[in-house]
């Protein structure tokens, strides 16, 4: 998805005294813990709110602020906030970071997604198929120039191509038989097998320069594109700034710059959005959005699905989750429904599998695993585990079950499944040791690494390319699978068979078993499927339908400033 990741990526804190009133009420149930919430709590709630009525009215929420702006207001200026540190802005290397907002704004690409999800020409302006022999002939636009002044070419379209199959995208590496620029401004793509649907696998490929025909380049710090902004600096402050580029072939933008900041906490962002110190926050908390929904003439709203879901995922080499009985021992003892009704606010659904709950390929018949204590219990019995009567944590050959759980600092919605999934699991007697880690580092520390015991994050369920859920979880020769290097031979037997079937319904039921196989190993506690919000200033009008996706991210290229529209 790209959401940040590519499209990844990633997004309170039972305990902070924030705007949206966090604090709840956990009901009792017996044999299990309880928080009880105190009136003076209540008060601070009340208080939060009162302070959001003050902060709302000095935002002039009830005139428009934008009709007289005053000193200091931010004019033609597209503001940002994301959730992930910058890293690389080299496309093919960038995982997982804050960078991957910012690439649809540098960057071309040969077709992008319009909002009925129809692939719609870009630098691409012409292609066809040839069944008998796999190729795809793609013609490009001659008018494209790079933030340089070098026009780009297919050998340019070829580099790009090439350096995604090379570094992030293994799995649509391996469908390539040749690529190669046959003139300069025609691209053929040679497949190992006939696949109609190719194109699907690159739509979201940025295209970048060819390093032997430009000097001095510098993608991962100082990018250089074909698209509708030109990188400008990347500030102390944590903000990176984009310029219009007056040469761009659709046109210049009417947006005079764009300013990308990276705010970790969520909450942060919220009141930013509300002062009116940014113009786009992605991850509104449902309480937040509640509060925020009535002056929907003031924003605009987009609710979605995203491809990715949480998951506890479990370093499967080391020894305490080495045994599949016990992965599922965890997440028998995980109360998921509690999580999705009390704290998502029922915007959310559970998992089951590695594919998600809306995926073509899904198996339907894939149900979640139940909340059952004692169940949990009776398989650790089995895996040698047994309660020590004085402390009732569980011990085997004299050692306790206790592990470290990663996370994202800054998240509060990250913490607050954490410390819960830590509540749970003391019940049947493991201790959690919660560690937070910065978003860059936190992803290198388990993605294809086995230097860790658990992890709380989001893997991908992407149903236009079903293929790349494979990649997470296949182990290839030199490289371990981005699901903290978990490896099966019979998923590494099924990938295999799966992307080279060429009947879509073997194809399917590949799919499926490849499901069911990894939700029976349990190499994670599959947790839940959330619905998004995410919200934008109406400072600006939109030609299309406002969303925070990748083809959403491509589209605001063509929002306006209202009062200096034309």
């Amino acid at each position: 998805m790209k959401r940040l990741t590519k499209e990844a990526h990633l997004k309170y804190h039972s305990a902070s005294l924030s705007f949206s009133g966090l604090l709840k009420n956990i009901p009792i149930k017996k044999g299990r813990w309880f928080i009880v919430q105190t009136s003076a709590q209540r008060i601070l709630e009340y208080i939060g709110l009162l302070a959001l009525v003050v902060l709302l009215s000095a935002c002039s929420l009830n005139e428009d602020p934008h009709d007289q702006p005053a000193a200091g207001a931010p004019g033609n200026v597209l503001r940002i906030d994301v959730d992930a540190d910058f890293g690389s802005f080299a496309p093919c290397l960038a995982e997982c970071s804050g960078s991957t907002y910012v690439f649809p704004y540098i960057y071309s690409f040969l077709f992008v997604l319009n909002p009925q999800g129809d692939l719609e020409p870009d630098l691409a302006v012409n292609w066809d198929y040839d069944p008998k022999t796999f190729t795809w002939r793609i013609g490009l636009r001659q008018d494209a120039l790079f933030h340089d002044g070098v026009p780009v070419t297919a050998a340019d379209a070829a580099y790009s191509l090439r350096s995604f199959a090379e570094n992030s995208r293994k799995i649509f590496g391996n469908k390539l038989k040749k690529i190669t620029a046959t003139d300069t401004y025609v691209l053929e793509i040679q497949l190992n097998q006939d696949d109609p649907s190719f194109l699907n696998s690159l739509w979201d490929l940025e295209m970048v320069p060819d390093p032997g025909r430009h000097s001095n380049l510098d993608l991962k710090g100082s990018p250089v594109g074909s698209g509708p902004f030109k990188f400008d600096r990347r500030t102390d402050d944590g903000r990176v700034i984009f310029a219009a580029n007056e040469h761009y072939y659709n046109g210049r933008p009417a947006i005079d710059r764009v300013v990308f900041t990276y705010i970790p906490r969520g909450e942060d962002s919220w009141a930013r959005l509300i002062k009116g110190e940014t113009d786009i926050v992605g991850n509104l908390t449902v309480k937040n959005y509640q509060i925020i929904e009535q002056y929907a003439d003031r924003f605009y709203f987009a609710k979605s699905s995203w491809n990715y879901y949480s998951i506890l995922l479990y370093n499967t080499h080391h020894p305490l989750f080495e045994n599949p009985m016990v992965r599922r021992a965890l997440t028998h003892a995980i109360d998921r429904d509690y999580m999705v009704q009390n704290m998502l606010n029922g915007m959310a659904e559970k998992v089951s599998g590695p594919l998600g709950n809306r995926t073509a390929c899904c198996d339907p018949d894939l149900k979640p695993l139940a909340y059952d204590p004692p169940l949990a219990l009776r398989y650790l019995e089995k895996a040698g585990w047994t309660l020590d009567p004085d402390t009732h944590y569980l011990v085997k050959n004299g050692q306790g079950f206790e592990f470290e759980l990663l996370l994202r600092a800054g998240n509060d919605a990250d913490l607050k499944v954490a410390r819960f999934i830590q509540l749970c699991l003391n019940e049947i007697g493991i201790r959690v040791h919660l560690k937070a880690m910065p978003t860059d580092a936190f992803y290198n520390f388990y993605s294809r690494n086995t230097d860790f015991e658990a992890v709380l994050t989001e893997l991908t369920a992407n149903d236009r390319r079903p293929e790349e859920v494979l990649e997470v979880w296949v182990t290839s020769r030199d490289l371990l699978s981005q699901a903290g290097g978990f490896d099966s031979p019979e998923a590494t037997r099924l990938t295999g068979l799966t992307l080279t079937a060429k009947d879509p319904e073997t194809r399917k039921a590949l799919f499926q078993q490849f499901d069911q196989l990894i939700a029976d190993l349990q190499p994670g506690s599959f947790l839940f499927q959330k619905i998004y919000i995410d919200a934008m200033s109406r400072r600006f009008a939109l030609n299309h339908p406002f969303s925070f996706d990748y083809p959403g991210l491509y589209r605001l290229k063509d929002a306006r400033l209202k009062n200096e529209g034309k």
